[in-house]
C-alpha cells in the first residue's frame, strides 16, 4: 500500500519584491508529515497551489515515493488550528484608513527624483549647448541672501520638498484621527453566520452594533482573503540559519520594533504604514495581504442581514500553519459624514470547497497600506 508525505513550500514575495527575481529565490520546503497511508489521507487538508505571475509561490502538495502528486480532495475540509497572533494582534477589531495625502505624495516622489536628475545634467551639459548656440533655460542667476542660485533650482527644490511636505501634513491628520478615534472608544459589534462559511459559496448572517454614532452614513459588508507571510522563525528553521546570522535571501536582520515579535513579515525593506499610535499593539491601520481577492459587498438591512457573494476565484478555506497562513476575513465597512470610513474586521474560519484549488499568474499587492487602499474610499 502506497505511503504519502505532505510537504508545505513557500516562495513569498518580501517588501520590495521588484528588486528580486523570483525565480532566482530558493523555494523553502517543510515535510509536514510522512508515511501517510490511503485512508489516512481523508483526515488531511487537501492539496492547492497559490502562485504568482513573476514566480512567488505558496503550495501544499501530498506525494509518495516515486513523486507522484496526490490531486484529490479529501473530506477533511477544516482547519482546527486556531488563529495565529498575527491576526490575533493585525486583523482583528476596528481599523482606520490612511490619509489619501500619504498615496499622491509617494506617487509625486518618482516625478520629482526624475525631474531633479533631469534638471542637474542640464545644467551640466548646458556650457556646451551654449557652444554649439543653442539657446539656454533657467540658467541665469537669482540673489537669495548672499548667495546667487540657478533660476531652475529655485522652482525644482520647492517641486523636490512638496511630497515631503504632504507626507508630514498626511502624517499629522492621521495621528489626529486615531487620537479622536481612541478618545470614545466603539464597542464591538456582535455578528452570527446562518451556515458553515465554505469557499466559493455565499456568506449570509446578521450583524447587531450595541451602539451607533451621529456621523455614520451607511454601512456596508464584504469579505476578503489572501495570504499572509510566513513566520520568521520557521524560514529561518529550514534555511538551517540561525537567528542573528546572515539571513536566507528575502529576510532582513532582525529589527527592533515596539510590537510583539511575529507581527512583521522579517523582510523590512521599507515603510509598510503610516505612523501610528505606539500604545496600539499591532497598529491601527489594515495592512494589505500580498495575495488577496474580495468578495462581493452587501448592504445591512435594517435587521442587521447582510448576504454576501464569494470571490470570483476559489480558493483554499482558512490555513494557519507557521509557512501557510490563508486567511479569510469579514470586513464591516461604515461611511462617516466629512470624516474618513471605518472598518470592522472579524477573521473567519472557512471550509476547503469540494474542488482542487489551483490559483496561477495572481497579482501582488502593494505592500504599502496606504497605496493598496487609495482607491478603497
Amino acid at each position: 500500500m502506497p505511503k504519502w508525505t505532505i510537504l508545505h513550500l513557500v516562495r513569498y514575495p518580501p517588501f520590495d519584491d521588484k528588486r528580486l527575481h523570483a525565480k532566482e529565490v530558493p523555494i523553502f520546503e517543510k515535510i509536514i508529515e510522512t508515511n501517510v497511508r490511503d485512508e489516512e489521507l481523508q483526515n488531511t487538508l487537501p492539496p492547492y497551489t497559490i502562485k504568482s505571475e513573476e514566480g512567488w509561490i505558496i503550495e501544499r502538495k501530498i506525494i509518495n515515493a516515486e513523486g507522484e502528486e496526490f490531486k484529490q480532495n479529501t473530506a477533511c475540509r477544516k482547519e482546527h488550528r486556531p488563529f495565529v497572533q498575527l491576526i490575533e494582534k493585525q486583523r482583528k477589531g476596528w481599523y482606520i484608513l490612511p490619509n489619501r495625502l500619504h498615496g499622491y505624495a509617494r506617487q509625486m516622489i518618482n516625478i520629482a527624483v526624475i525631474f531633479l536628475l533631469s534638471t542637474l545634467v542640464y545644467l551640466f551639459l548646458e556650457p556646451l549647448l551654449s557652444a554649439m548656440g543653442v539657446p539656454s533655460f533657467g540658467t541665469n542667476s537669482m540673489q537669495i541672501g548672499l548667495l546667487d542660485y540657478p533660476i531652475l533650482s529655485v522652482i525644482v527644490v520647492p517641486i523636490l520638498m512638496l511630497p515631503i511636505v504632504l507626507r508630514l501634513i498626511a502624517n499629522f491628520v492621521d495621528l489626529k484621527r486615531q487620537q479622536d478615534f481612541f478618545r470614545k472608544p466603539i464597542s464591538q459589534p456582535i455578528i452570527s453566520f446562518d451556515a458553515d462559511i465554505v469557499s466559493g459559496k455565499a456568506l449570509s448572517g446578521t450583524i447587531k452594533l450595541p451602539e451607533k454614532m451621529d456621523d455614520w452614513k451607511s454601512m456596508s459588508a464584504h469579505w476578503h482573503v489572501g495570504t499572509l507571510p510566513p513566520a520568521r522563525e520557521a524560514l529561518i528553521e529550514i534555511s538551517e540559519s540561525e537567528e542573528g546570522a546572515q539571513p536566507p535571501v528575502g529576510l532582513s536582520t532582525a529589527l527592533p520594533h515596539h510590537w510583539e515579535s511575529g507581527l512583521d513579515d522579517g523582510t523590512a525593506g521599507g515603510e509598510d504604514s503610516p505612523i501610528e499610535r505606539k500604545d496600539i499593539q499591532g497598529g491601527v491601520f489594515l495592512r494589505p495581504m500580498r495575495f488577496s481577492e474580495e468578495g462581493g459587498e452587501s448592504k445591512i438591512g435594517d435587521d442587521g442581514s447582510f448576504s454576501i457573494d464569494p470571490p470570483q476565484k476559489v480558493w483554499p478555506g482558512t490555513v494557519n500553519s507557521p509557512l501557510h497562513r490563508i486567511h479569510w476575513e469579514f470586513i464591516l465597512k461604515i461611511k462617516r459624514h466629512n470624516k474618513m470610513p471605518l472598518l470592522w474586521v472579524c477573521p473567519v474560519f472557512v471550509e476547503f470547497p469540494d474542488e482542487i484549488c489551483e490559483l496561477t499568474d495572481l497579482s501582488l499587492n502593494d505592500p504599502r497600506t496606504e497605496q493598496f487602499y487609495i482607491g478603497r474610499r
